[in-house]
C-alpha cells in the first residue's frame, strides 16, 4: 500500500503522545496552511494552543483515500513555534502554529477512545444544570464542552448531567479532567474548555452513544468533513 503525503489543505487531528489510547486523550483540530520540507504550518487549534505547548512531542494524522478506504495516517512531531502575524491571503493574518516533523506518514488507529464533533443538527445533546451547553466533541468514554467562567470547575469535580440521544434521556455522572481558559488573543474570553470522563454502567447508554457516533461520523465522512 502507498503511503499518502499531507498536502496543503487537509484537515488534521493532533494528539498529545502522552496521551495517545488513555480516556482524557484531547482530539485537537486544525488545517494544514502550508508544508515546507520538514516544518509544517497549521491554523490555531480548537481549543487553542498558547506557548505553554511548545516543544510537545505531538503525533498529527490525517484521513487520506487509498485503494477506495479511508484510512488515518499519521506521523511524530514537535510544535515548536506560535505566530500571531501569518499572512493567510492578501493582508490577512491569522495566529499559525509551526510544527517539526520527524519521520514519515503511518498508517495509525485512535479509534479506542475515538472523539468527534457533532454538528449542529446532532442526534446527540448534552445538559448541564439544566441547560443544554456547546458541545465541542463526544466519544464513548467522555466529552469536551464550552460553559461561561461565572461558573467555576475544579479538577477531579464531579458533576451531573444529562445526554440526549434522539428522543432518549440519559442521567449519569462526570468527572472533570481539565479546564482550559482561551489563549490571550481570543475573542471569546468570557468561556471555559472543561474535558469530562463519564462515570456509568449501562449498557443501553453505551450502545445507544456508540450507534449515534457512529452514524455522525459516516455522514461527515461522506461530505468529505473528516
Amino acid at each position: 500500500m502507498k503511503t499518502p503525503d499531507l498536502k496543503v489543505g487537509a484537515r488534521v487531528t493532533i494528539v498529545f503522545e502522552n496521551e495517545i489510547n488513555k480516556s482524557n486523550t484531547h482530539y485537537i483540530k486544525a488545517l494544514v496552511y502550508d508544508y515546507d520540507d520538514d516544518n509544517i504550518i497549521i491554523s490555531q487549534t480548537t481549543p487553542a494552543l498558547n506557548r505553554h505547548f511548545l516543544n510537545r512531542h505531538i503525533r498529527v494524522t490525517f484521513l487520506a483515500r487509498v485503494e477506495k478506504r479511508l484510512i488515518r495516517f499519521g506521523f511524530r512531531a514537535q510544535l515548536i513555534d506560535l505566530i500571531t502575524d501569518y499572512e493567510i491571503s492578501s493582508n490577512k493574518y491569522v495566529d499559525a502554529l509551526i510544527l517539526k516533523q520527524f519521520g514519515k506518514p503511518e498508517q495509525m488507529d485512535f479509534r479506542t477512545h475515538f472523539r468527534i464533533k457533532p454538528p449542529s443538527q446532532s442526534r446527540i445533546t448534552l445538559f448541564f444544570r439544566e441547560g443544554k451547553i456547546n458541545l465541542i466533541d463526544i466519544s464513548l468514554g467522555g466529552a469536551q464542552f464550552t460553559y461561561p467562567k461565572s461558573y467555576v470547575f475544579h479538577r477531579g469535580d464531579k458533576i451531573d448531567i444529562k445526554l440526549t440521544i434522539d428522543d432518549r434521556d440519559f442521567d449519569l455522572k462526570a468527572r472533570v479532567r481539565n479546564i482550559f481558559m482561551p489563549y490571550e488573543y481570543s475573542a471569546h474570553k468570557s468561556i471555559q474548555y472543561v474535558r469530562i470522563k463519564f462515570e456509568y454502567n449501562n449498557m443501553h447508554l453505551e450502545t445507544a452513544l456508540g450507534r449515534a457516533i457512529i452514524a455522525i461520523e459516516r455522514k461527515l465522512l461522506s461530505e468529505g468533513k473528516i
